[in-house]
C-alpha cells in the first residue's frame, strides 16, 4: 500500500495545466480519492465559462462496477506479472474515475490551476481525518434528481427518483414513468 499523503499521477498529459490531470492518493481501506483536473479552454475553446475545473472524487477499489470499468478502460484483466500490486490498485482507482463510479466530493472551477489544486487536497485531508465532514459530504445531494455522493457512486438511481416521486417531484414522476427503477 501506497504512503496515504501521497498524490500519485495516474492520468495527466505531458503539461497537465494546458491539457488536464488525474492525480490519486489512498485514503483507507479500499478507499482512493482522485483529484481530476480540466483545463476547460483545451476542451471548450473559447466558450469556456472558465480557465479550470478541479474536482475531488472517491473511488472504492472494490465496486461492483469494478470489471465493466475495467473493461471500458482498456484493461481485459490485470496482468499480476506486469504490475506491482499498488500499480494494480491505481489502474482499479482510476478506471473506476473514469467509468464514473465514484463518490463527487467536492469541485470548483476558475482561473488559478494551482489554487484549485491545493484545495481539492486540502478537502481530501479534510474529509479523510474527521469522520463527520466525510458523513456530511457522502450524504449530500449532488446531482439534479438527489442522488446522494453514495448512491451516485454506487449507481444507484431509484433512492432518489423513489424519494423524489415521495416529495411530489414532478421530474421524479416522469424518470420514473421512464422506467428508472
Amino acid at each position: 500500500m501506497m504512503n496515504n499523503r501521497t498524490w500519485i499521477d495516474i492520468g495527466s498529459d505531458v503539461n497537465w495545466k494546458d491539457y488536464g490531470g488525474r492525480w490519486a492518493r489512498h485514503v483507507g481501506g479500499t478507499r482512493y480519492h482522485v483529484i481530476r483536473f480540466d483545463n476547460l479552454e483545451d476542451c471548450m475553446g473559447s466558450d469556456a465559462p472558465t480557465a479550470y475545473s478541479c474536482d475531488l472524487q472517491e473511488v472504492d477499489v472494490t465496486s461492483d462496477q469494478l470489471t465493466d470499468a475495467l473493461k471500458c478502460c482498456g484493461w481485459d484483466e490485470l496482468d499480476s506479472d506486469r504490475l506491482t500490486a499498488p500499480q494494480m490498485e491505481l489502474a482499479k482507482a482510476e478506471s473506476l474515475s473514469s467509468y464514473g463510479a465514484y463518490a463527487p466530493l467536492w469541485s470548483d472551477s476558475g482561473a488559478n490551476a494551482h489554487k484549485l489544486i491545493r484545495e481539492a487536497k486540502r478537502q481530501s485531508r479534510l474529509l479523510s481525518s474527521d469522520a463527520e465532514a466525510y458523513e456530511a459530504a457522502m450524504d449530500r445531494p449532488v446531482n439534479r434528481i438527489g442522488s446522494t455522493a453514495r448512491e451516485f457512486q454506487a449507481g444507484d438511481i431509484q433512492s432518489a427518483v423513489l424519494r423524489g416521486v415521495a416529495a411530489g417531484d414532478p421530474a421524479a414522476e416522469i424518470m420514473l414513468k421512464m422506467g428508472v427503477r
